[in-house]
């Protein structure tokens, strides 16, 4: 989350469109929030063994992650 905080004083520095700094800073605050609910979610149940589908969350906000802060790199560049 720190991240994201941080990322969006950066975000209003670069020369994008309004619709460009939306989606950078959609890329930059929605991983804080779909990585734990991968985590939580994927064990919910009291019978849980193993992770069901829903770890694939972490890894899709890994990836929104990844991409939000390279694009936010090369625009500042």
């Amino acid at each position: 989350m720190i991240l994201a905080l941080v990322g969006m004083l950066y975000v209003d520095q670069t020369g994008l469109s309004g619709t460009a700094k939306e989606l950078i800073r959609w890329g930059l605050t929605a991983p804080p929030i779909l990585m734990p609910l991968g985590f939580f979610l994927s064990v919910a149940s009291p019978r849980a063994v193993r992770p069901n589908a829903l770890i694939s969350l972490v890894y899709l906000g890994a990836a929104v992650l990844a991409a939000g802060v390279l694009a936010l790199g090369i625009n500042l560049l």
